[in-house]
């Protein structure tokens, strides 16, 4: 509970650095500008750590959790760039540091990102990595994904994902990796009081910009290994494909018109 928290501080209060280049940030929330109309992910990877990509059996391409989450949420009303196939990202090679703190990542995102936000789009980074995130007090080993302030600069820890495997049930680790990089994008995007305004009560307060619902992808213990992968499990067992809820989606439709 203690390290969700942790989280929390860092997605909703983290200086973060600036973005890289000439790029101006456009801050949590202000996503949902009309002026703003696309929005792109940049994926990145260290050399054995890709995304999960290809087929989920019975469930369609794996990006199409992330890809119709995403829309939905800005209510198909941006034109949205999700690559979804490891052709589509970059292989950074080696990270040799296992503990990676934001000031690690960040440096990373200095180094490899190429995307940057420009009057018209939105651009968000993700990199793939191996080992653990890590604050002053050491290793996390239960984090999944960590999102960066309003740097748009996300990081995803494959070793702890991967730890979500179970065999019984092979489509669930893939679940994990989609629900928690749409965890750490509805972060950066500003959902539950972090940019984004709420349409109706249903903040966590103990715990920061997560939704209160323990159905709803926002909630603060689907950022741990544990409580993801039952999250996933409920998700492939009854064949959810929109993992907000209606309160989170109402916060958006609110900025939006709704689709």
């Amino acid at each position: 509970m203690k390290r969700a928290t942790w989280l929390l501080v860092l997605a909703a209060c983290s200086d973060g650095g600036d973005t890289p280049g000439d790029a101006t940030p456009t801050g949590n929330g202000t996503v949902f500008d009309s002026k703003l109309t696309q929005v792109s992910v940049e994926i990145d990877y260290e050399s054995g750590q890709e995304p999960y990509t290809g087929p989920i059996i019975g469930f369609g391409d794996t990006f199409d959790l992330s890809v119709a989450n995403i829309d939905r949420i800005f209510a198909g009303k941006k034109q949205l760039t999700i690559p979804r196939v490891v052709g589509e990202m970059e292989d950074i090679e080696t990270v040799a540091d296992e503990q990676l703190t934001s000031a690690d990542i960040l440096a990373l995102a200095t180094m490899h990102r190429d995307q940057l936000d420009t009057s018209s789009k939105k651009t968000y980074y993700l990199i793939f990595v191996s080992g653990n995130f890590a604050d002053e007090s050491g290793p996390l080993p239960g984090v999944l994904g960590v999102s960066l302030g309003d740097t748009g600069v996300i990081a995803m820890f494959k070793d702890v994902i991967r730890s979500t495997n179970i065999p019984a049930f092979p489509n669930v680790v893939r679940y994990v990796e989609q629900s928690t990089l749409i965890h750490e994008l509805g972060h950066a995007i500003g959902l539950v009081d972090n940019g984004v305004p709420l349409a109706t009560s249903h903040k966590d307060a103990e715990h920061g910009a997560h939704c209160n619902n323990d159905r709803c992808v926002m909630y603060y213990l689907n950022e741990g290994a544990s409580d993801a992968a039952m999250f996933a499990q409920m998700a492939v067992l009854g064949n959810d494909t929109i993992l907000w809820d209606e309160a989170c989606l109402a916060d958006a439709d609110a900025l939006t018109g709704g689709p």
